[in-house]
């Protein structure tokens, strides 16, 4: 990620529901929460989990209430602001009489999910605008379009939306051809790798329609409310990255038509939220799917990140889950962090006291970060996540996407950027649906391919011809035969050289793709089976024409020793020699590493501990020519000091930095490091 998103000022923006903003007893205590966390902004829901869609008449009852308390919000310094909580619909709800005329959605298999109208629908379209611009009338600086801005995920439905009448006409229109859903569902559900090209055009032209609608809808949102508020800026939530690259969702085209007169950079914030800190995994597992969502935003705008808890009362989540939650995010997206963490049914906003004793002195904190990356750069690998519609048509639509290789990379303790993918980590799925030019990019900066992804380009799309790996196409091996992995290269310290590394059904691999290295390129491991027999390659490397390893992994289960070990090294192999720095032995524990370039004479280090372990000291590699002058750690004041540690030489080259006492991330809390070189 660049700097060009990042909000320079920290910000917290709290998210009270429409039954706290209505009650004396429960907004009282909470705007004396909210000053006590030093919030910058209160942004209330407008609805309740009622009707979808209330008649216009009892939102215009609503209104005084909002008047009197964004004057108590302007008054206590802070900006107000609006969260419209339903648009199209989160799930299905019964509709109030008025609303049962607006055309519902359909998805391919004919289910309509009750009280969700089609974004097409012009009943719909009139009282939408009416009824933001009802709440964009009052003293309030943002209007957020909330998640529910989406043609996926709703209960009662089962696949891609939108397949009502009015899109079947509308498409026919377009493209003057009669589709049936079963057509259109039979499309969308092939193999891209199948597919004519006149197929493949097919189902971008449809993706990019069903987005077309959702883009109208918000242009006119944005027209009534500018209408009745010049100064307003508009703010829209995404919901995952499922929705966005398996349903077509296009953020990029949502911003164009969010952009007023008078404000060219919509707020878009990031979401799909980790509701509690049950699984600390999970917390970890979230932020990497808001950074990726925010990779794929190529639009100017402003970044914000969803912080939530559910069912939204008290022990959803701890303060120090919480506060890992926020530093990270802001570590990573940056600093305008928009949070539902107050009880908004009975208003025990913090029964422990935790939150409001660590939430407003945690800012001091964030700026400190905020401004220590200003005018730096996010460096790490990564899958890449296109922004392009037409690239997400040749996806496999019978698949989820997911990220699993990037998820599991960060529990073995190494950085990611997925705003930058360098190296790239490639499968099948971006092998065969980016651009020869991008995957050629890719290839230039050192990348690592699945074997299955390796043999698709070379042997479907004629590239890598002149690469001393080869990946044949064969019988399938039982995965249960593939019971150990053996690392034989000669940089492999003595712990783990050509030692069994545990590998038989928990690290998935493919199997029936063979690795070969010729003259040229080098295999790292092996897989072996029950009887010590070498089945396959686990590794192959090579230096030309590219940097680039060839793994046989699936990119699941990771979480080794061994393939910790080996990870890094292959990171480290690919890019030259220059990589940020990685934690060694230690899992669970995820680096965010900033910088100008590689080369630059300080970089900032953010490390984050998603365990419940503590460690006297830990081990990170820095591969790198550079030799290091020196390494500072924030205070919680904000204050540089210098850390406790230690440096040595590595041996497989750069830097051993080993930290040391209080410099140790604690168990569920974070440490940030000015990392100086010579």
């Amino acid at each position: 990620m660049t700097m060009g998103n990042y909000p320079a000022k920290v910000q917290y923006i709290l998210r009270p529901g429409y039954q706290m903003v209505r009650d004396d007893e429960l907004w009282n205590p909470f705007m004396a929460y909210a000053k006590a966390i030093r919030a910058d902004a209160i942004m209330p829901f407008n609805l309740h989990i009622e009707a979808n869609h209330p008649d216009l008449q009892s939102l215009r009852e609503r209104l005084p209430i909002f008047a009197k308390r964004f004057a108590e919000v302007r008054e206590a310094g802070m900006s107000p602001q609006i969260n419209y909580y339903t648009t199209i619909g989160h799930g299905q709800l019964l509709p109030e009489p008025h609303a049962e005329k607006f055309t519902t959605i359909m998805d391919g298999y004919g289910n309509r999910p009750t009280g969700c109208p089609c974004p097409l629908c012009p009943d719909f379209r009139s009282y939408m605008r009416e009824a933001y611009a009802l709440f964009a009338g009052l003293d309030i600086d943002a209007m957020w379009i909330d998640d529910d801005f989406r043609l996926a995920g709703r209960s009662g439905t089962e696949t891609f939306q939108c397949f009502c009448e009015l899109h079947m006409q509308a498409f026919e229109e377009r493209t003057g051809q009669a589709y049936s859903k079963e057509k259109i569902m039979e499309l969308l559900l092939k193999s891209p790798q199948t597919c004519t090209e006149a197929e493949i055009a097919l189902r971008s032209n449809w993706r990019t329609f069903q987005e077309e609608g959702l883009a109208g809808l918000a242009s006119e949102i944005r027209e009534a409310c500018f209408a009745v508020n010049p100064a307003v800026v508009m703010g829209i939530m995404t919901n995952s990255i499922e929705s966005v690259l398996h349903n077509a969702r296009d953020l990029n085209a949502e911003i164009r038509a969010l952009r007023t007169p008078k404000q060219a950079e919509p707020w878009v914030r990031v979401g799909g939220a980790a509701y509690t800190d049950d699984n600390l995994l999970d917390l970890l597992s979230r932020v990497h799917s808001f950074d990726i969502l925010a990779s794929m935003i190529s639009e100017p705008c402003r970044l914000s990140s969803e912080i939530e808890n559910f069912p939204w009362t008290i022990g959803g989540k701890s303060a120090r889950g919480l506060n890992l939650e926020l530093y990270l995010l802001t570590a990573t997206i940056g600093g305008h962090l928009t949070l539902s963490i107050n009880d908004t049914f009975f208003g025990f906003d913090d029964v422990s006291g935790n939150i409001q004793k660590t939430l407003g002195p945690l800012k001091h904190y964030l700026q400190a970060v905020t401004d220590a990356v200003h005018g730096k750069s996010r460096r790490g690998a990564s899958i890449p996540f296109p922004s392009q519609p037409e690239v997400t048509a040749r996806y496999d639509l019978n698949k989820i996407p997911g990220f699993s290789f990037n998820a599991q990379l960060s529990q073995i303790g190494i950085p990611l950027a997925p705003s930058d993918t360098s190296p790239a980590l490639i499968s099948l799925r971006e092998a065969s649906a980016f651009a020869e030019e991008e995957i050629q990019s890719w290839l230039n900066k050192g990348a690592v391919l699945t074997s299955e992804a390796y043999y698709h380009l070379r042997e479907h799309r004629g590239m890598l011809q002149d690469c001393p790996i080869r990946v044949e196409k064969g019988e399938e091996i039982p995965q249960t035969y593939l019971v150990f992995e053996k690392v034989h290269t000669p940089r492999a310290p003595k712990w783990l050289k050509d030692k069994d590394m545990v590998n038989w059904v928990w690290i998935p691999v493919h199997t029936e793709y063979q690795i070969i290295a010729d003259d040229g390129a080098e295999a790292w491991s092996g897989l072996y089976d029950n009887l010590g027999t070498r089945r396959n390659a686990g590794v192959v490397v090579s230096e030309h024409p590219y940097r680039i390893a060839v793994v046989a992994h699936e990119g699941s289960m990771l979480k080794e020793t061994g393939l910790q070990w080996l990870y890094q090294q292959i990171l480290a192999f690919v890019s030259g020699g220059e990589y940020p720095a990685m934690v060694e032995l230690g899992v669970n524990m995820y680096p965010v590493w900033w910088e100008q370039d590689n080369q630059a004479k300080e970089a900032i280090l953010g490390l984050t501990n998603f365990s419940l372990e503590t460690y006297p000291s830990l081990d990170l590699w820095i591969p790198t020519g550079r030799k290091l002058a020196g390494l500072d750690i924030l205070s919680r004041e904000g204050v540089w000091n210098e850390a406790e540690y230690s440096a040595a030489e590595h041996p497989n080259g750069g830097i051993r930095l080993t930290l040391q006492g209080s410099s140790v991330p604690d168990h569920v809390s974070f440490e940030t490091f000015r990392v100086k070189f010579v």
